[in-house]
């Protein structure tokens, strides 16, 4: 064979190669466009959100057969910001139900299956105070100026009744509980059953100085855009781990995990089902 003959049939092998390595990134970059992320509001450190969220992902990817990924930040306003800036096309959270946000279009699709949550403020089961009164000047701990439980509906109730506090903003809700287990803050503005879980896992003694109305527990939500058989996929894996062996023992070891009494699942829900948080928003006096 010739030199010309020779440079052809290698070039010929040099295209099959590029061609080959074309169809294969091609295949990658069509796989990872059809992933989703997934934001989880990181009540605890992202170290455990990871931990406990993770396998309930994979889980979750492997039955819908679409691909979900954790998205977060290392404290939950981060984690709202970056869904709220379009980064996830699906969420976890209670912070997407303020009057701007409500415009953004997301959409209850699932719940958790906890029972309604309350926010508290917390003080430590020897603590001198009695009442939100007491809490005039004190320093408060509160997870960040995002948290609904844990800190625009406690205010809303010190606001209405003219106690102001130095408030210390901890970055998620367990942050706010340790300053409290410390002794650095007199009181915390907390979620109820996070506070519950957490004080059982580090021995704590507490009491609520004061409680909320109960609200529905996070919603799972998804961005506009998604397409709906992707929605209904995601949503019946999700809500089919609790009938599922595998799906359940899942969800036990998130349980261990954190320590909690029981382990959460999820159960179908919609919009109507978080008008609470819409009608708080109408009569509160903090801002959204």
């Amino acid at each position: 064979m010739g030199a010309a003959g020779s440079g052809e049939a290698v070039f010929g092998k040099v295209a099959v190669v590029l061609g080959l390595a074309m169809l294969l990134l091609g295949g990658k970059a069509r796989a990872e466009a059809t992933a989703f992320n997934f934001s989880v509001l990181n009540q605890r450190s992202a170290a455990l959100t990871a931990q406990y969220w993770n396998p309930i992902l994979s889980y979750v990817s492997r039955k819908s057969r679409v691909e979900l990924r954790l998205k977060i930040g290392k404290t939950a306003p981060e984690t709202t910001e970056l869904t709220v800036r379009g980064e996830a096309q699906f969420a976890f959270t209670n912070h997407l139900f303020t009057p701007e946000r409500t415009k953004l279009g997301w959409k209850v699709i699932a719940a958790s299956d906890e029972p309604a949550m309350r926010g508290i403020i917390a003080v430590p089961a020897d603590s001198g105070l009695r009442q939100l009164k007491d809490l005039s000047g004190q320093r408060v701990a509160f997870p960040s100026p995002e948290a609904f439980l844990g800190y625009k509906v406690p205010l809303d109730a010190l606001t209405k009744q003219g106690v102001a506090v130095a408030a210390v903003f901890s970055g998620n809700q367990e942050g706010a509980m340790g300053q409290l287990k410390l002794g650095r803050v007199a009181a915390a503005g907390v979620n109820a059953s996070v506070m519950e879980t957490y004080a059982h896992r580090e021995g704590m003694a507490y009491r609520a100085l004061w409680q909320s109305e109960p609200f529905p527990g996070l919603a799972v939500m998804v961005a506009p855009g998604v397409p709906a058989p992707v929605v209904k996929a995601v949503r019946d894996a999700l809500v089919g781990m609790g009938a599922d062996p595998e799906g359940r023992e899942i969800l036990a070891q998130g349980a261990a995990l954190l320590k909690a009494e029981h382990p959460v699942a999820f159960k179908e829900a919609t919009d109507a089902d978080y008008r609470s948080y819409l009608q708080f928003y109408r009569q509160a006096v903090v801002t959204p």
